[in-house]
C-alpha cells in the first residue's frame, strides 16, 4: 500500500515555505513502524501526487489554507479515485465541517488513528461507514450527515514515538538544513490562551524525556551540522521540573557547544536562573507570544499570571544576558480602545533594542477556540460556510471587508492609524535584527576559520603536512623549470 502526502500551503508565505512540516514525517516513521507493508511519498504539488499514484491519499491543512486543501483533494480525487484522508489542526477543531470530497478526517494526535485507517483499507476492500464506525479518532460521511468517533487514546510513551521521518520531507524549503533544522520536544501546552487551539488539538500536555531530546539532537547535529536547532514546540520551558533536567543532561553530554537554539517561552516563567541557563546552554533566541501590554487586553486573552510588569522583567533578564528576542503582539480584540492598543505600541517601541524578530497582527478567531466562539455568537464566522481564506492575513493583504472584524471599542480608522505605526516599527526592528544576526554568524564562521586554522597549524610537525609541503615544494621548483 502507497500512502502519498501533500499539505496545503501559501508559496507566497516566507513562514509557510521555510520548513518541513514534521507532523507528515511524524505519520510516515510511525507507518514504517507499525505498518510494514506501507510505502510513503510526500509532494509539493498535486500533479506530483497524482503521477505517484498512492493507493490513498492524505491532505494535511491549517484553517487559513484549508479551501485549498479542499480543491486539491477535490483535483486528487477526481484523477485517481481514491480514498482521500484529511488531517491537521483544522479539522480537529471543527470535525463536523468534514467536506464531502473527504472519506475520512482524523481527528487529534494522528499516529494511531491514521495506522489503524490504513490497517483498514488493507482488510478490507471497499471500507464504508459501518467499517469507520469502528475506527477511533475520526469524522466520516453517512447517511448525509457527518459522524464522530470517540476521540482515539493519546500515545503515553513519548518516546516510543519514532524520530520524523527526514528523508520524506526535507527536500523542497527555503531555508537550508546547514543553517536552520527544527524539532519538538513535546505536544501541547499546559496553558489555555482563548485565542489557541493547541491545547484543544493535543489535548494535554505531553512531553519526550530529555535523553529521547538530547539522542536526537545529536543525530541531528550528525546528521546536518546546523547552526540553529530550532525547538518548534509551542511552549518548550511549559514543564520547569524537565526543563532542569534537560540543562543538566546538555552540560553532562555538551550537546550545546558550537550551535544555537531556538525556543519559544512563557514570560511569566521566566527567572533570573533560567535566563542564566539560556545563555549558558547557547539559547541564543528565545520568542514570546507577548500579544499584548495592556493588563485588561491580557485578562481577555485569558494571559494568565501575565502583567505589563512581567513582560517588561521577561525582556530586561533575557537581555542582560545577551539573548535575541522574539516578540509577537496582537491587536483588535474587542473590549480594546486606542489608548489599549497604544500602550502595547510603545512597549514595543521602548524595547526595540532588545527584540530582534517582532510581528504584529489582528486578533484572528481560529475554530474551535473561546475567540471563535465569540465571533460565531457576534455572526462573524460560520463551521462550515465560510472562506477560510480570510484568515490568512498579512499587513500586504489586511481587508476590512474580508476579515471578521472583531474589534468593538475602536474606530476603523484609529486601528489602520495604530496597525500602520505599529508595522512600521516592526520593520525597523526586524532590520535591525537581521544586521544583528549576520553580525553574529559572521562572527561564527571568523571562529571557525580560526579554530580550523589552528588545527591546521598543530599538524605541522606531522609526517603527513611535512609530506604535503614536499610534494608543493616540488610542484613549484617543476613550474619554475617548466617556465
Amino acid at each position: 500500500m502507497h500512502v502519498a502526502f501533500i499539505t496545503a500551503y501559501d508559496p507566497e508565505s516566507p513562514y509557510q515555505v521555510s520548513l518541513p512540516p514534521l507532523g507528515i514525517g511524524y505519520l510516515s516513521a510511525w507507518l514504517k513502524k507499525h505498518c510494514w507493508y506501507v510505502t510513503t511519498s510526500f509532494h509539493h504539488t498535486v500533479e506530483e501526487l497524482i503521477h505517484a499514484k498512492p493507493d490513498i491519499i492524505a491532505v494535511s491543512s491549517t484553517t487559513e489554507n484549508f479551501t485549498h486543501a479542499t480543491n486539491l483533494a477535490e483535483h486528487a480525487k477526481d484523477a485517481l479515485g481514491k480514498p482521500v484522508v484529511l488531517g491537521g489542526m483544522h479539522i480537529t477543531s471543527i470535525p463536523h465541517g468534514l467536506p464531502k470530497i473527504y472519506d475520512l478526517g482524523v481527528v487529534g494526535e494522528g499516529e494511531s488513528t491514521f495506522a489503524d485507517i490504513c490497517n483498514l483499507y488493507n482488510e478490507v476492500k471497499d471500507p464504508g461507514p459501518e467499517d469507520f464506525k469502528k475506527l477511533k479518532g475520526v469524522c466520516y460521511h453517512e447517511n448525509g450527515k457527518v459522524a464522530i468517533t470517540p476521540g482515539q487514546d493519546l500515545i503515553q510513551e513519548m518516546d516510543s514515538v519514532p524520530y520524523p521521518d527526514r528523508d520524506l520531507i526535507d527536500h523542497g524549503w527555503k531555508v537550508p538544513n546547514w543553517e536552520t533544522v527544527h524539532l519538538v520536544s513535546s505536544r501541547g501546552c499546559p496553558y489555555k490562551c482563548s485565542f489557541c487551539s493547541s491545547s484543544l488539538h493535543w489535548k494535554r500536555f505531553r512531553f519526550f524525556s530529555p535523553e529521547y531530546v538530547a539522542d536526537e539532537i545529536e543525530y541531528l547535529r550528525n546528521r546536518y551540522d546546523p547552526e540553529t536547532l530550532y525547538f518548534f514546540d509551542d511552549l518548550f520551558v511549559g514543564h520547569i521540573g524537565r526543563w532542569r533536567k534537560v540543562v543538566k543532561l546538555f552540560k553532562e553530554r555538551g550537546i550545546h557547544k558550537d550551535v544555537h537554539f531556538r525556543a519559544y517561552a512563557r514570560v511569566d516563567l521566566i527567572t533570573e536562573q533560567m535566563a542564566d541557563e539560556f545563555a549558558e546552554l547557547n539559547f541564543r533566541f528565545i520568542d514570546f507570544g507577548f500579544e499584548s501590554n495592556s493588563q485588561p487586553i491580557l485578562e481577555f486573552l485569558t494571559k494568565t499570571r501575565v502583567t505589563p510588569e512581567v513582560n517588561q522583567r521577561a525582556i530586561d533578564m533575557l537581555a542582560k544576558n545577551g539573548i535575541s528576542i522574539g516578540a509577537n503582539f496582537i491587536i483588535g480584540s474587542p473590549p480594546e480602545t486606542k489608548e489599549m492598543a497604544m500602550e502595547t505600541y510603545e512597549f514595543a517601541k521602548h524595547n526595540q533594542d532588545a527584540i530582534d524578530r517582532c510581528s504584529v497582527g489582528p486578533l484572528q478567531p481560529l475554530p474551535g477556540t473561546p475567540v471563535w466562539n465569540y465571533a460565531k455568537m457576534k455572526g462573524l464566522v460560520d463551521d462550515t460556510d465560510f472562506e477560510w481564506a480570510r484568515l490568512g492575513v498579512s499587513y500586504d493583504n489586511f481587508d476590512f471587508d474580508r476579515f471578521p472584524w472583531m474589534a468593538e471599542s475602536i474606530s476603523r480608522e484609529d486601528f489602520i492609524q495604530v496597525y500602520d505605526q505599529f508595522h512600521d516599527l516592526t520593520k525597523v526592528i526586524n532590520l535591525r535584527g537581521q544586521i544583528r544576526q549576520l553580525a553574529m554568524q559572521r562572527y561564527r564562521r571568523d571562529e571557525q576559520i580560526r579554530d580550523l586554522k589552528s588545527q591546521i597549524d598543530s599538524m605541522e610537525g606531522s609526517r603527513l603536512v611535512r609530506w604535503a609541503n614536499k610534494l608543493r615544494g616540488i610542484k613549484r621548483t617543476i613550474g619554475g623549470a617548466a617556465a
